[in-house]
């Protein structure tokens, strides 16, 4: 079965602190704010797009909503019938939230989890080009959407089920290990187009996220984030590091909800003719420690006076 869903368009985020995320999201990521479309939704841009991330107020601090691109108005159909055939409900969305969202149609659903899923076709343009003002290099999106989350999924099983079958999304591979402290991790990863994975499943999670992956392209543009992330007061809870299975080198903070940013460049892509999925034992390659796990050496602790 080919997919139709091609690419993940847009994150809906319910948010407490507008301001504090506008800040983030401009100042520390290098997002630039959009035009706005609708009464209650915030646009932010990461490309030429009219919107990548939105933002709407409410207590939650959460993700709400996936918004999953198709080529077209017919291939909408085609998702929706197959989301109502493997029994979830499936109910268009209206003409204001369309255009609030920056898409001529979309249906919403739900995965098993509750986190909607807007099936969407006719993505709008910005007025103007995107403004490269801090991320000079841009970043990735185009075929591989604007990037990946990290969701939660108590059944991970019945959630894979869903992306997959209903989806048409497909397995990259698995990291299975145990961190410190005893701490088992099981992260199962699908991709839905030449990006490594879109989604990643994992058990055990407080939210219904995780992490929101961007990328950036060039590993310039990752480390001036990560110091604009440190002069803004952003807590970095990883510092720089590689991960095995996509590559790439990222790290990671913390949004004003809670939840975390992925930041990376770099990131290996999949071609479904040859691609093996692998089970890997670790999570990193190397790095993403805590850059605040210790004090930093001192003179006298490595045999020299004071």
């Amino acid at each position: 079965m080919g997919s139709s869903v091609h690419s993940l368009g847009y994150f809906l985020f319910e948010v407490s602190d507008l301001d504090a995320w506008d800040h983030f999201l401009t100042k520390v990521i290098g997002a630039e704010r959009g035009e706005a479309l609708g009464e209650e939704l915030v646009p932010y841009r990461t490309d030429d797009r009219a919107a990548r991330i939105l933002l709407k107020q409410g207590p939650a601090d959460d993700l709400i909503a996936l918004g999953f691109e198709v080529p077209s108005e017919q291939s909408l159909h085609e998702v929706a019938k197959r989301v109502r055939d493997a029994g979830y409900a499936a109910e268009t969305g209206s003409e204001s939230e369309a255009v609030a969202r920056g898409v001529e149609g979309f249906v919403r659903t739900f995965e098993p989890g509750g986190v909607a899923v807007e099936l969407f076709y006719e993505p709008a343009l910005g007025s103007a080009p995107f403004r490269r003002d801090e991320v000079a290099a841009g970043f990735i999106t185009g075929e591989q959407g604007i990037g990946h989350l990290a969701l939660r999924a108590d059944d991970i099983s019945q959630t894979r089920t869903y992306f997959e079958q209903v989806l048409s999304f497909t397995l990259s591979d698995h990291i299975r290990c145990t961190l410190p402290g005893d701490f088992k991790v099981d992260v199962t990863f699908l991709h839905v187009n030449p990006r490594h994975h879109t989604v990643a499943l994992g058990s055990g999670l407080p939210k219904h996220l995780h992490h929101f992956m961007l990328q950036m392209g060039s590993l310039d543009d990752v480390g001036a984030a990560l110091d604009r992330a440190f002069a803004n007061g952003v807590r970095v809870v990883q510092g720089l590091g590689r991960h095995p299975n996509d590559q790439m080198v990222t790290f990671y903070c913390v949004t004003p909800s809670g939840f975390e940013c992925e930041v990376g460049w770099g990131g290996r892509t999949v071609d479904d003719s040859t691609w093996e999925p692998t089970t890997y034992d670790r999570i990193s390659d190397w790095g993403h420690h805590s850059p605040y796990r210790r004090a930093p050496i001192r003179p006298t602790e490595m045999g020299e006076q004071p």
